[in-house]
């Protein structure tokens, strides 16, 4: 049982497990390290209120904003959107992002 699942008790079932095993909050999807490092600083009830009052892409661009830069306070992680691996939008830690690829770069180890 995840964390959330715990806190979907609390929530009126509001917050479920989806088939990729990310967090939905009330339609809001979030990875796992996403939803730790949410509701360190937000409790799982106000963030599904969040949701419900501003919709899953204003709650997501406030998600971003509040954390968009590392708190010395927390794990020095920020939030940003990305892709489930089934091409839906996410949040996500920002260590879990893929990093893009300089063109003409070679990777460590390509020779």
């Amino acid at each position: 049982m995840t964390i959330w699942e715990v806190h979907s008790l609390s929530t009126n079932g509001a917050i479920r497990t989806t088939a990729d095993g990310d967090a939905d909050v009330a339609g809001l999807l979030l990875s796992e390290k996403a939803y730790l490092l949410a509701v360190r600083d937000i409790r799982p009830a106000q963030l599904v209120n969040l949701v419900n009052e501003r919709g899953p892409h204003a709650a997501a661009e406030a998600l971003v904003a509040h954390f968009a830069q590392a708190q010395p306070d927390t794990t020095g992680r920020s939030l940003v959107r990305g892709r489930s691996r089934m091409g839906d939008p996410i949040i996500q830690r920002s260590d879990e992002a893929p990093q893009p690829v300089t063109p003409g770069r070679l990777s460590p180890g390509d020779h």
